[in-house]
């Protein structure tokens, strides 16, 4: 896909002020003394049999912390292959991408098979169904852009992009994004929203990076993805809109917890005309991508009451984990609309 809009790094300080859209600035909640019934985005998992590319990827280009395998006992392993509708004839390891310099990033957890499972994606377009990347901060794009290509990934656009947006006052500010392509047909975002402007995220006060600071998918059917996660899942819809600034618009929409600033997801639709045939497997383990999103809540009983009464089948049990991923909880596992798997949690107080 052609962006309307691709600067070279060098014409980045020289663009005019051709703002493209008018947006307010969505990452300040509607009331910031809010509480919802879950917390930010805390854990993407992702599925592969290739942890060298996700190291790769992950840790030597994004700049995390791997660890793992965490261990797991045999009791444990069992209760989990359940949860997570993992075969029993399909082996895994569980290891751990963090970024402890920055409590509130999302971590990532990777779920690592002995053989390959069915790819959710087939593709790294951005009009083919299915969860589709993740956005890191930073203060510097080309820094980040030139560590990573330097690596061997490649970048999704010919250039670095430039999106001219204005804040609600009408002034104008811009944001810049490296998106490259990564493992099982990710895509991974280094943004950034200048001209003052609060990045998405959180960042190292060393290496001016941050994230994952939010999680994305596209999505066949809109509305019902957003009443799941606002009506069901208590968040709140902070922006929905129609973005132009590619020559193939779609709509997007950002949810955040309530009261939050970080860890939000991000989805978006295209017209069916646009929406390109995608694999047909379902956005959920033991399949290889981006399987599974984690909150912690509050109070499992009490949103697990409000899944119930949406009529959402729950699974997991209330089952009481103890493992080094996320520590000691109680959880659940709910599917969203298109069969994306949600994981809701919470620690003994």
């Amino acid at each position: 896909m052609k962006r309307r809009d691709v600067l070279s790094a060098a014409a980045l300080l020289a663009a005019g002020p051709a703002f493209a859209q008018t947006v307010p600035d969505h990452i300040m909640p509607k009331d910031p003394n809010e509480k919802g019934m879950l917390g930010p985005l805390h854990t993407i998992t992702i599925v592969t049999s290739d942890l060298a590319a996700i190291t790769k990827m992950y840790r030597d280009g994004m700049g995390m912390q791997l660890s793992g395998p965490v261990t797991v006992d045999v009791e444990m392993r069992q209760l989990l292959a359940v949860i997570w509708k993992i075969p029993k004839d399909v082996k895994w390891d569980l290891y751990m991408l963090r970024r402890p310099t920055v409590p509130l990033a999302c971590q990532i957890r990777v779920i690592v098979t002995k053989t390959a499972t069915p790819s959710i994606r087939k593709s790294w377009s951005r009009q083919e169904p299915g969860p589709y990347g993740m956005g890191f901060p930073t203060n510097d794009v080309p820094a980040w852009d030139k560590h990573i290509a330097a690596l061997g990934f490649k970048r999704a656009t010919p250039e670095i992009e430039r999106f001219p947006l204005k804040r609600a006052d009408g002034s104008g500010y811009d944001v810049l994004e490296a998106t490259f392509n990564g493992p099982e047909f990710l895509r991974n975002i280094a943004i950034s929203r200048r001209d003052g402007m609060g990045q998405v995220g959180d960042l190292d006060p060393k290496t001016g990076r941050g994230g994952p600071a939010y999680a994305t998918q596209v999505v066949t059917d809109m509305d019902a993805m957003v009443k799941f996660f606002t009506q069901v899942l208590d968040m709140e819809a902070r922006t929905d809109r129609i973005w132009k600034a590619y020559e193939v618009p779609f709509r997007f929409v950002t949810i955040y917890a309530k009261g939050a600033k970080n860890g939000h997801v991000a989805l978006a639709a295209y017209e069916p005309k646009d929406t390109e045939k995608g694999t047909g497997v379902k956005p959920s383990l033991p399949n290889r991508g981006m399987a599974m999103w984690s909150f912690e809540v509050p109070s499992i009983d009490q949103i697990g009451a409000r899944v119930e009464a949406a009529g959402l089948k729950i699974g997991g049990g209330y089952s009481w984990i103890d493992i080094g991923d996320l520590g000691r909880r109680r959880g659940i596992i709910v599917d969203a609309p298109n069969g994306f798997m949600i994981e809701l949690f919470e620690r003994p107080k």
